[in-house]
């Protein structure tokens, strides 16, 4: 009896001493991994993000870039690390991307969703020196020859997007992958590609400058911060794909860490002090959580799968 009573005494006080170690989250500073160098689409994302975070959460945020394989070296690290919440990382589409090649050891489902935040528009944009003008114009050309289409990286969600388009639209595209966007987009500025696909926010400056034209969007709706640009969709083509921004844990963290999360970006998003800045980035607010969340990733990673096509392993 006496070393039965012993045994469940052991058993209570590690079960509340778990309850107290969730309950007492966060008591030290966070590592959040951004799996793309500094400057892109996904640091700017979560460096904004960064002070909000902190005061909401109540604890220092440090930021790591961990570059490589378009997401995949970042990504591969942080969902091995420990399920304590101590260990975050900024997620994308990309990351579902990666998962339609076929070439990561992950899938979404190793991953904890905690919150979509912003999307933002694929965009198919040329020169404003282009003949092509209108999207009907550059898939004409693309149905009598081949026209040329730089993205952002082989097996990238700009270079699976844009193998969609040309499957949708019947157009002979030759894709050029670069190493970024910016090199991409210095390929149409300078002539040596007809178009790109990118999203949004990466175009955001050429095309304010008017040294780019977007032709159309893969929203489903004409986006708000490009509301003279038509959709994909009003054309006759049936293709919506985003480019979503949010943050994620290793699978297996505990409900209260992940409850904290959730409440502080919920905080964020409803007071809006990050609306603003959303939108200086070229992005939207879009916030999703919990099983519509949920929902959202497993009809987005279908959808990039069915888009990846040939490209896929």
């Amino acid at each position: 009896m006496k070393n039965l009573l012993s045994t469940l005494t052991l058993a209570i006080g590690m079960v509340a001493g778990g309850q107290a170690l969730a309950n007492d989250y966060p008591n030290k500073s966070i590592e959040v991994i951004v799996p793309f160098s500094a400057g892109g689409g996904n640091d700017t994302f979560v460096r904004a993000l960064q002070p909000l975070l902190e005061e909401q959460l109540g604890e220092t945020l440090v930021i790591r870039n961990i570059a490589g394989g378009g997401g995949a070296v970042g990504l591969s690290r942080g969902v091995a690390s420990a399920a304590d919440g101590y260990t975050m990382m900024a997620a994308s589409t990309g990351m579902l991307s990666l998962e339609a090649m076929g070439n990561v050891p992950f899938t979404h489902e190793d991953f904890d969703f905690i919150a979509k935040v912003v999307e933002e528009p694929y965009l198919l944009a040329v020169s404003s020196e282009s003949p092509y003008q209108t999207v009907d114009s550059l898939i004409e050309a693309a149905s009598s020859g081949s026209v040329r289409v730089g993205v952002s990286g082989i097996g990238s969600s700009a270079h699976i997007t844009a193998n969609a388009i040309a499957n949708i639209t019947s157009s002979n595209f030759n894709l050029i992958p670069y190493p970024g966007g910016s090199e991409a987009i210095s390929a149409v500025m300078g002539g040596h590609v007809e178009a790109v696909v990118l999203g949004g926010a990466e175009l955001r400056s050429g095309l304010e400058a008017g040294r780019l034209n977007a032709l159309a969007t893969t929203y489903a709706e004409r986006s708000d911060n490009l509301p003279d640009v038509p959709t994909f969709q009003e054309s006759g083509y049936d293709l919506t794909i985003s480019v979503w921004r949010g943050l994620v844990g290793p699978q297996g963290l505990p409900d209260d860490v992940k409850e904290q999360w959730v409440a502080a970006i919920q905080q964020i998003v409803e007071d809006g002090s990050y609306e603003e800045t959303a939108n200086n980035l070229g992005t939207e607010l879009a916030p999703l959580y919990g099983d519509e969340l949920d929902v959202f990733i497993d009809e987005s990673a279908a959808i990039m799968l069915e888009a990846a096509g040939d490209l896929a392993k």
